[in-house]
């Protein structure tokens, strides 16, 4: 198993463990729509500060491992496969970020509700600026000179 493929799956796994196989992929397109638009690997997307609170410490290797071995593992190696290979197909509707129906972060606010899987919600946010610098994620509009 590559590095690459451990942490996207740890991270879809450690977002979305108590959800649906859908509510997986969920998560796993976000990640994906995050690589194309950041211009960014599947690791970089998955390891930003203060991206995944699965990556924000707490679990040890072991454990890690251990979660991989269970059949939400394998549904979550089987995504994090097609999500580096940008095949996974995009079920939430282009959205780039999401969070649990349990919370309302800020940045909600300022992005559009695209899709609701189970116990999230996901959501088309335009311009987002953590980490800086800030990135949008749509080409701006071609200058006439």
């Amino acid at each position: 198993m590559t590095a690459e493929l451990f942490i996207v799956a740890l991270t879809i796994l450690g977002e979305a463990r108590g959800e649906t196989f859908e509510g997986m992929a969920g998560v796993a397109s976000v990640i994906q729509t995050r690589m194309i638009e950041r211009k960014q690997t599947a690791s970089q997307v998955c390891l930003a500060p203060k991206q995944f609170s699965f990556w924000n410490g707490g679990v040890s290797e072991a454990t890690k491992k251990k979660l991989l071995a269970t059949a939400q593992g394998k549904n979550a190696l089987y995504l994090a496969g097609l999500v580096i290979q940008k095949q996974m197909p995009d079920i939430v509707r282009g959205a780039n970020h999401y969070h649990a129906v349990s919370v309302s972060p800020k940045w909600a606010k300022k992005g559009k509700l695209v899709a609701v899987i189970r116990n999230h919600k996901f959501y088309k946010v335009s311009v987002y600026c953590v980490p800086l610098p800030c990135y949008k994620p749509y080409p701006p509009a071609t200058m006439k000179t």
